[in-house]
């Protein structure tokens, strides 16, 4: 069980963040009422610990997922060898 909980926390990090690395946008573009438009770009240390912060909480989220999945799974394997 240890063995599969640290893989999927491991697993469920690294995909995450390649995934916001490659798809979460560093500008933002907004458009006021007059029609006016501006242009934000976030600095690299806050773009990476935002894409830091969200792989984390993913990470943690898998763990729990997988613990409450495997911890069932075996209860269910258990009662039914008792049959």
């Amino acid at each position: 069980m240890e063995k599969i909980l640290v893989k999927t926390g491991i697993y469920s990090f690294i995909v995450p963040f390649f995934l916001f690395v490659a798809l979460l946008k560093r500008e933002k573009s907004t458009t006021d009422v007059e029609g006016m438009s501006s242009f934000e770009v976030t600095p690299f240390p806050e773009f990476f610990f935002k894409i830091f912060r969200y792989s984390v909480i993913i990470s943690i989220i898998g763990v729990v997922v997988a613990f409450l999945y495997v911890r069932y799974l075996k209860d269910e394997i258990s009662e039914s060898k008792k049959e």
